[in-house]
C-alpha cells in the first residue's frame, strides 16, 4: 500500500502460545499450517506451557520462509540475555518484552526500558516494550506517562485487551481514557489482536454480547495504525493475533473452550486490514 510516495505493509503473525490445544499438536504441523493460512511469521512466548526448545523450533520453521518473534517476560538482564540468545537460535530479530520490574518512579522505568532496548540492539534484536497487565505497564495511566519519556525509538507493542479488563473501561471510554490511550499509540511499533471487555480478557466473537468490546477494539486499532504510519510510513507493521488457550479461553462448564479460536483469529485479521486500509486513507487525506 502507499503512502506518500512510499510503501508500508500489514503482516500477520500468529503467536504459537494461541495454536496451543488446537487439533495441530506437532510444531512443524502448526508452523505448515501458519504458511497455508497466510501468516508471515510466528510469535514465540517463551513462558508457555508448549514452548519449544529453541533447536526444536529453530529446525521445525528451517525452510518455511516464517519471520520469527520472541516474546518473553524479563525481571532482569539474566533473563533478557537467555531470551537474546534464544532469538538469536532461532533466526528472531524481534523481541517484544513484557517487564516485570514494578516500580512507580517514571524515571526509572524509562531508563531501564532504555537499557533495555540498548542491549536489545547490540545483539541485533529490536525490542517493543509491551502493554501488559501484572508487569510494568499494568497501569494505563502510569504507562500512559511513561511512553512520553521514552526516546523516540523505543515503540510500544500495543495490546489494549489488558487496559480494558484490568482497568474495567467501558465500552464507551471517558475523554480522560481516550486521551490515556492515544498518548500510548502514538508510541506504537506493533498491535496485538485480541477483544477484550470490562470483565473478561477475551471474549467469544460469535456472542452478540460482545459487539460493543469488537467495536472498540476495532477504532483502536485503525487509531493505532494511523499513528504508527504518520512516524513510520515504510516497512512492515505487525499485527499479531494471540487468542490464547485456557484460562484465557472461555470455557463451558465442562471446560471445553466455547470458540473456535483458529476462524476467530483469521476474523481478527480481516478486521486488522479494513483497520489499516481505513488508516491509509486517513494518513493521505
Amino acid at each position: 500500500m502507499s503512502l506518500d510516495g512510499n510503501t508500508s505493509r500489514l503482516t500477520f503473525v500468529q503467536s504459537l502460545w494461541a495454536m496451543e490445544d488446537l487439533p495441530w499438536t506437532a510444531l512443524d504441523e502448526q508452523l505448515a499450517q501458519l504458511v497455508g493460512a497466510g501468516y508471515r511469521g510466528y510469535a514465540v512466548d517463551l513462558g508457555a506451557r508448549q514452548a519449544p526448545t529453541s533447536a526444536d523450533l529453530a529446525a521445525a520453521a528451517q525452510g518455511t520462509g516464517l519471520s520469527a518473534t520472541v516474546m518473553a517476560f524479563v525481571p532482569d538482564e539474566k533473563v533478557l540475555g537467555d531470551a537474546l540468545r534464544y532469538a538469536a537460535a532461532i533466526g528472531a530479530r524481534d523481541l517484544v518484552l513484557c517487564a516485570q520490574h514494578y516500580t512507580l518512579d517514571l524515571d526509572e522505568a524509562a531508563a531501564l526500558t532504555a537499557r533495555w532496548h540498548g542491549i536489545a540492539a547490540r545483539d541485533g534484536v529490536r525490542l517493543e516494550l509491551e502493554t501488559h497487565r501484572n508487569t510494568m505497564t499494568n497501569d494505563l495511566r502510569f504507562t500512559a506517562a511513561l511512553a512520553d519519556r521514552l526516546p523516540e525509538d523505543i515503540d510500544l507493542a500495543i495490546d489494549l485487551s489488558h487496559y480494558v479488563v484490568g482497568a474495567e473501561i467501558p465500552a464507551e471510554p471517558t475523554a480522560e481514557i481516550e486521551d490515556r490511550v492515544a498518548a500510548l499509540l502514538r508510541h506504537g511499533g506493533s498491535v496485538q489482536g485480541r477483544v477484550a471487555s470490562r470483565c473478561q480478557v477475551q471474549v467469544p466473537l460469535h456472542h452478540a454480547s460482545s459487539e460493543p468490546w469488537i467495536a472498540l477494539a476495532r477504532r483502536w486499532w485503525t487509531d493505532a495504525f494511523v499513528q504508527i504510519l504518520r512516524r513510520r510510513p515504510t516497512g512492515d507493521i505487525v499485527f499479531l493475533t494471540e487468542l490464547g488457550t485456557t484460562p484465557y479461553a472461555m470455557t463451558d462448564a465442562a471446560g471445553v473452550q466455547v470458540s473456535d479460536r483458529w476462524a476467530e483469529a483469521a476474523l481478527l485479521r480481516s478486521w486488522a486490514a479494513l483497520a489499516f486500509e481505513s488508516a491509509i486513507l486517513e494518513c493521505s487525506e
